[in-house]
């Protein structure tokens, strides 16, 4: 924030041997992101420790080094497909969210209004999200590996923060000494060959030619028919469970991070629990549980999100891009192997473009007549929670549908509030209420709910 509110809206830091350049612009960020002309420049990778070691050498979508080449392009596409159920719409992927949802619900009723940890209840709900998506099936409360997501998640998030990966990338061999980089790689490991054998191999071994059940057998589909065109297969089994542990890790950080955050903004700002509800009521009724279709509809609660992607801000510097050439850009000489950071912690809090960004207030993203502001409009444009370009979110779509099918379930049934003598506050710069790590996360927090 400092130094793009002195430098303006490009600077270049030295750290060590490492350049990096932070654009703080949405201007540039789409120029040098989403711009063709400068695809081959910007979208690369750096390398990630844990993209070699638990993405199978970084064939996963998110990690593949060479953002302008056919291997991510392909990749790409299939995932998108994959996610959006299976290449046939978004109705299967709700179907399976909504499983979860109705066990959502009967765990809450259960509670009978006591004191809830928010982040157990989020944790818990999430593993059968990603079980249903993986396999169209949920994990049993006595399965043994009830929390192998959540053991893989948390080293991840250890392996994936710059310091970490900048010493396990020069001494690699920190792994094998003992202390806590051996501790975390030995769980993270652990985790590993546990999802990978449930979610890939027994799924593989199972499988039905021609029945699709989760995206793992698409993948699996996608492989038999290479196999059987007789043509190269880009869909090797290691490809397939590279995209399998980034959809973990990816799927759950950021969804738990802006629920878990949503959940302390609606209790520290009870009137906006109101305003939804008098919308979920207005649309929905009572006498269903929300579905997607619903949420084109819901302006508010879709304003709501807004504001707390831009308020919040999952990923303050969103995920490095790396300039493998040099090139002059803006007038300015980016050497090659530069690390370059999109800063959407100051592009959602720019005073000249928001006027008061640290008020939260989703009315900002609507008009007069309480509709989305235009596409083109400085707001919307402005608004890059999932980044731009070809190397943006591609479960942009997917995280929507939860966000959506997750709170309007909650708030249709319930109000929250904090338990007496239990408040934290919501403001995100300060870090006595929030983590900071791969991602911006509220600390835990208790909840009661009350049946409205």
């Amino acid at each position: 924030m400092e130094y793009a509110e002195a430098f303006g809206e490009i600077f270049e830091i030295q750290m060590f041997v490492d350049t990096f350049v932070v654009l703080n612009s949405e201007r540039l960020v789409r120029k040098a992101f989403a711009d063709k002309q400068y695809n081959e420049y910007f979208n690369d990778r750096v390398d990630l420790y844990y993209g070699q070691h638990f993405n199978c050498r970084q064939k996963s979508l998110g990690t593949t080094i060479d953002g302008a080449g056919n291997v991510h392009r392909t990749t790409r596409k299939e995932f998108i497909k994959a996610m959006h159920v299976y290449g046939s719409g978004l109705q299967d992927l709700e179907n399976n969210v909504m499983t979860e949802m109705e066990l959502l619900v009967n765990r809450i009723e259960n509670m009978h209004g006591k004191e809830m940890q928010c982040f157990d209840l989020f944790r818990r709900s999430l593993s059968n999200i990603m079980s249903l998506v993986f396999s169209d099936s949920v994990i049993d409360d006595n399965d043994p590996d009830l929390d192998m997501f959540w053991q893989h998640v948390d080293a991840a998030d250890f392996f994936l923060t710059p310091e970490v990966n900048i010493i396990m990338n020069t001494f690699p061999f920190m792994r094998f000494i003992p202390g806590k980089f051996k501790e975390e790689y030995k769980k993270c490991k652990a985790s590993y060959d546990k999802i990978v054998q449930r979610y890939f191999f027994d799924i593989k071994e199972n499988h039905v030619p021609g029945e699709v059940r989760g995206i793992i057998e698409h993948y699996l589909e996608v492989q038999r028919k290479q196999v059987e065109s007789g043509s190269d297969i880009f869909f090797t089994d290691e490809r397939i469970i590279a995209q399998l542990t980034e959809t973990v890790v990816a799927g759950i950080i950021t969804t738990l991070s802006v629920l878990t955050s949503s959940m302390l903004v609606l209790l520290n700002h009870p009137e906006y629990q109101t305003k939804i509800q008098e919308e979920l009521d207005r649309v929905i009724g009572r006498g269903r549980l929300p579905n997607y279709s619903d949420r084109g509809k819901c302006t508010f609660l879709k304003a709501f999100g807004m504001e707390v992607h831009r308020y919040i801000n999952v990923g303050p510097l969103q995920i490095p891009h790396y300039c493998r050439k040099s090139i002059e850009f803006e007038g300015y000489h980016i050497r090659r192997n530069s690390v370059v950071l999109s800063n959407a912690w100051y592009i959602h809090h720019d005073e000249k473009i928001w006027g008061d960004p640290w008020t939260f207030r989703p009315e900002r993203f609507l008009d007069i007549d309480g509709n989305l502001l235009p596409a083109e409009h400085k707001l919307i444009r402005s608004h890059i929670p999932f980044s731009c370009g070809p190397r943006n979110c591609p479960g942009a779509v997917f995280s929507e549908t939860r966000y959506f099918l997750y709170l309007a379930t909650l708030l249709q049934r319930w109000r929250f509030k904090f338990p007496d003598g239990k408040q934290k506050g919501c403001d995100p710069r300060n870090l006595d209420n929030y983590d900071l790590k791969v991602t911006l996360k509220a600390k835990p927090f208790s909840i009661c709910a009350t049946e409205r």
